[in-house]
């Protein structure tokens, strides 16, 4: 995931995007939205490779739960956070109703 250095306060960042997956477990299509939420320490993600960074992740088969775990680690590591929050919206699924998963975490 690509970075921008920044030497200036930003309170906050919200990044939204959509994305389709195949669920490991049945094998079923689901999809909806990404959602990173992080305050900036001295690097935000450049919001284009962000999407692109997800696109690759969901072309293995995954879990929801795995959807969150990949990109809040990704982001973790290139950015370094204040704090940091990835949700998953799977709004659409062929094997089950919507579901909302996500993992914050505040750094120090």
């Amino acid at each position: 995931m690509k970075t921008i250095n920044i030497n200036f306060l930003i309170t906050g960042t919200k990044i939204t995007f959509p994305f389709s997956a195949i669920c490991s477990i049945t094998d079923k299509r689901f999809s909806g939205s990404v959602i990173i939420e992080y305050r900036p320490n001295k690097k935000v993600i450049e919001y284009v490779d962000a999407e692109r960074t997800v696109k690759k992740i969901v072309k293995s088969r995954l879990t929801v739960e795995e959807l969150v775990h990949k990109i809040f680690k990704k982001t973790k590591e290139n950015i370094s956070p204040k704090y940091l929050k990835v949700l998953v919206d799977a709004q659409k699924s062929e094997a089950h109703r919507p579901v909302q998963v996500w993992i914050e975490q505040e750094f120090k």
